[in-house]
């Protein structure tokens, strides 16, 4: 059961590791913001997985109930990165706007994002596969967490399909509007585990 979270979380990082490379070169490249943060977001998924590993290395050695709270305690610490990542992007859609910067437009960019998409939806998949044998929070929070990436890919697609046709900084206001609504969805998360950590 622990061995079939611990195989989800090593290939959710290998994956998150190469949506890291292929997003930074196409960020740097187009010199967009959203898929830039969309970059980073990935990265901070790859922290999230080793998260995941130490936690489910740990609870071997552990009994039920100490099991159960170094995963919310996990899921807290996964909740707490998603959160600053949110906010990341917020201040990167405020700095955009005040100091807008031009966007190099490609169909090849257009397509590899959307390629992304499917990948991580395809992640999302596996780790609600995966825990059926687990039946982990922390699984249940990559979970959630890969379907929130789905829609953040959607929206750096976008703007990118937009801003070459918008003379205005439209990546920085989908950065802002992304970044509020991942902040917002992993608050609520924290403000749950912290609950049960305080309970137990």
């Amino acid at each position: 059961m622990k061995n079939a979270g611990l195989k989800a979380v090593i290939l959710g990082a290998l994956i998150n590791f190469a949506l890291v490379v292929i997003k930074f070169y196409i960020g740097i490249s187009s010199n967009l913001l959203t898929i830039y943060c969309d970059a980073v977001n990935n990265l901070a998924d790859i922290f999230s997985c080793f998260i995941a590993i130490g936690g489910f290395v740990l609870i071997k050695r552990l009994n039920e109930t100490q099991s159960k709270r170094t995963q919310s305690l996990c899921t807290f610490v996964i909740n707490m990165f998603i959160t600053v990542t949110g906010l990341y992007f917020v201040y990167n859609g405020l700095e955009r706007l005040l100091y807008p910067m031009p966007v190099n437009y490609s169909v090849r960019y257009a397509i590899l994002i959307a390629l992304t998409v499917g990948v991580k939806l395809v992640m999302a998949l596996m780790y609600k596969a995966f825990n059926k044998s687990a039946s982990s929070d922390v699984l249940r929070a990559l979970t959630m967490d890969s379907v929130l990436d789905c829609f953040i890919t959607l929206t750096a697609l976008m703007s990118l399909m937009l801003v070459s046709r918008v003379e205005f900084a439209i990546d920085g206001i989908f950065a802002i509007i992304t970044g509020s609504i991942i902040s917002a969805s992993a608050v609520k998360g924290i403000i749950k585990e912290a609950k049960y950590l305080i309970k137990n």
